[in-house]
C-alpha cells in the first residue's frame, strides 16, 4: 500500500522539480506544523526558493502567489476551496477525502485513505510528507521530525507510521529505549504537568507527595535516569490512577513500555518536543515550533518557555471546565465562552476523565464557535462525518477523522449544533432518541 502512495508522491516530486517557487499552507497543530517542515527541509536541500504559511484551516483561504501551492495536513476535505486556486496543487494529507476536485490546473493527491492505509491510525501528515520527501531524495533524518506529528495525532506505530519509525531507527536518529513515554525532568514535576498522560495532580501537591512516597520514588530525581525496579513500580501506580480516573484503556500501551529518543534533535525526547511543537501552534506561534524543528538553536529556549506557559493555563481551565460538562442521551458535551484553548480540554477529558462516550467541546470566542469532537476505537462513532453533517445543517463546516474531528459554526447556533450531534451519535451507535 506504500508503494501505492509513494507513486502518487512521484507525481508530486515532478510538480516540485519543475517549479521555481513554493508556497506551503499547512495546520497549525503538531502534525502540521512537522509536516511543513519535512517539506520544508526536503525543498531546501534541492535549493528551492519556499515560503511557509501556519492555518487554523482552509476556510482561511489560499493566495495564488506561486507556480506550486502545497496543503500539507489539509484539503482533502475542501474541494470546493481546493477547485478555486489557480496554482498547481499538491496535496498532502491523511484526512478522509471527500467531494471531487475540479483543479484548475495539475493536482496531484498525496493521501493514504487513496492507497489503501488508514489515515486516522496509520499514517499521519507528517508521515506522509515524509514519504514525499523521500522521493526527493536521502532524507532519512527527516523520520525523527515525522514522528512528532505521529504522536501528536494520537496515531499508532504501525502500517506507514511503522516504516516511518524503521527508517528512523536503522538510520541512527530515533532510538527505541525501555522506559514511559512521558516528558523528561524531575518526576515531581513531570507528574503535576503532564496532559500525555494526564494524572491529575495539578494543584494537588499534597496528593502528589502522598503518590510519590506510597511508590517508593524520590520526586527531585530525574525521570529519564530512573532505575528498572523504580520504572516498574511507578508504572504499575500510574496504570492503576488512570484506570480509576476513567481513562480510556488504550492509552496506558501509548505510555508504558518504552519511549522515543530522537538522537540528533534539539529536544530528544520525542513527547516532550511533540507538546513543545503544539503548544507553539496553539499560542499562535507556530513559526517558533516550525524554527526548532529546522535546528534553529535561537527559538529552542522560547519554545521550551511557551510549552510551560501554555501547560500550566491549561490545567488551569480543565479544572475550571470538567465542572461544566453536561450530558446528552449519547454524548457529553462542553459549551465554553472565550475558553483558552478548545481541543486539548476536549482531548484531556475524553481520554483520561469520560471516556465511555463522544465528548464535544463548543468554544464561542472572537464571535466564531470552534467545534472538537473527541472519541476513541471502542466507540463504534464516525465523528469526522458526524461534524460534516451537523455542522452543515446548522450552517457551519466540519469534519476530520473517525476519532478526532472538529467543525466551525455560527456562535448562535451552539445548543442546536450539539443537539444535532447528539441525535447522529445516537443513530450510529443504535441507541435511539428517545
Amino acid at each position: 500500500m506504500l508503494d501505492i502512495l509513494r507513486i502518487e508522491a512521484l507525481k508530486a516530486v515532478e510538480l516540485i522539480k519543475e517549479s521555481e517557487f513554493i508556497h506551503i499552507y499547512t495546520h497549525y497543530d503538531a502534525d502540521g506544523i512537522s509536516a511543513a517542515a519535512v517539506l520544508a527541509s526536503a525543498l531546501h536541500r534541492l535549493d528551492k526558493p519556499f515560503q511557509v504559511t501556519f492555518l487554523k484551516g482552509l476556510n482561511q483561504g489560499v493566495d495564488c502567489d506561486a507556480d506550486l501551492i502545497i496543503l500539507a495536513d489539509m484539503g482533502s476535505g475542501y474541494p470546493d476551496i481546493v477547485s478555486e486556486i489557480d496554482a498547481n496543487v499538491v496535496i498532502v494529507d491523511h484526512h478522509f477525502p471527500t467531494g471531487r476536485i475540479e483543479p484548475k490546473r495539475s493536482l496531484v493527491h498525496v493521501n493514504p485513505h487513496l492507497a489503501g492505509l488508514d489515515g486516522t491510525f496509520e499514517l499521519s501528515a507528517s508521515g506522509t510528507a515524509y514519504v514525499v520527501a523521500s522521493c526527493l531524495g536521502d532524507n532519512a533524518d527527516l523520520s525523527a521530525i515525522a514522528l512528532l506529528g505521529i504522536l501528536g495525532d494520537k496515531q499508532k506505530i504501525v502500517a506507514g507510521n511503522a516504516k516511518v519509525m524503521r527508517d528512523g531507527v536503522e538510520s541512527g536518529h530515533i532510538e527505541i529505549v525501555k522506559g514511559l513515554n512521558m516528558y523528561s525532568g524531575k518526576v515531581r514535576e513531570v507528574l503535576m504537568l503532564s496532559t500525555e498522560p494526564f494524572l491529575d495532580f495539578y494543584g494537588k501537591e499534597g496528593e502528589l507527595d502522598e503518590f510519590l512516597r506510597r511508590v517508593g520514588i524520590d520526586g527531585d530525581a530525574e525521570i529519564d535516569e530512573l532505575s528498572g525496579d523504580e520504572l516498574r513500580r511507578l508504572s504499575n501506580a500510574i496504570i492503576l490512577r488512570l484506570l480509576k480516573q476513567g481513562a480510556y484503556d488504550g492509552v496506558i500501551e501509548e505510555i508504558v513500555g518504552e519511549r522515543f529518543v530522537l538522537k540528533k534533535e534539539l529536544i530528544s525526547n520525542a513527547v516532550m518536543f511533540t507538546d513543545v511543537i503544539n503548544a507553539c501552534g496553539r499560542a499562535s506561534a507556530c513559526s517558533i515550533g516550525f524554527a526548532i524543528c529546522m535546528h534553529d538553536e535561537n527559538y529552542l529556549q522560547k519554545g521550551v518557555d511557551i510549552w510551560r506557559e501554555f501547560q500550566i493555563e491549561l490545567l488551569e481551565e480543565l479544572q475550571k471546565r470538567r465542572e461544566e460538562v453536561q450530558e446528552g442521551k449519547c454524548i457529553r458535551y462542553l459549551l465554553m465562552d472565550n475558553a483558552a484553548t478548545t481541543a486539548p480540554i476536549a482531548t484531556i477529558i475524553s481520554r483520561y476523565l469520560l471516556s465511555d462516550r463522544p465528548f464535544v467541546a463548543v468554544n464561542v470566542k472572537n464571535s466564531t464557535a470552534k467545534v472538537s469532537a473527541r472519541s476513541n476505537p471502542r466507540i463504534n462513532v464516525d465523528l469526522g462525518e458526524v461534524m460534516r453533517i451537523a455542522a452543515e445543517r446548522v450552517g457551519g463546516r466540519g469534519g476530520g477523522h473517525r476519532v478526532a474531528a472538529g467543525a466551525n459554526i455560527p456562535p448562535d447556533k451552539a445548543e442546536e449544533f450539539v443537539k444535532e450531534v447528539d441525535e447522529l451519535c445516537c443513530a450510529m451507535l443504535g441507541s435511539g432518541s428517545e
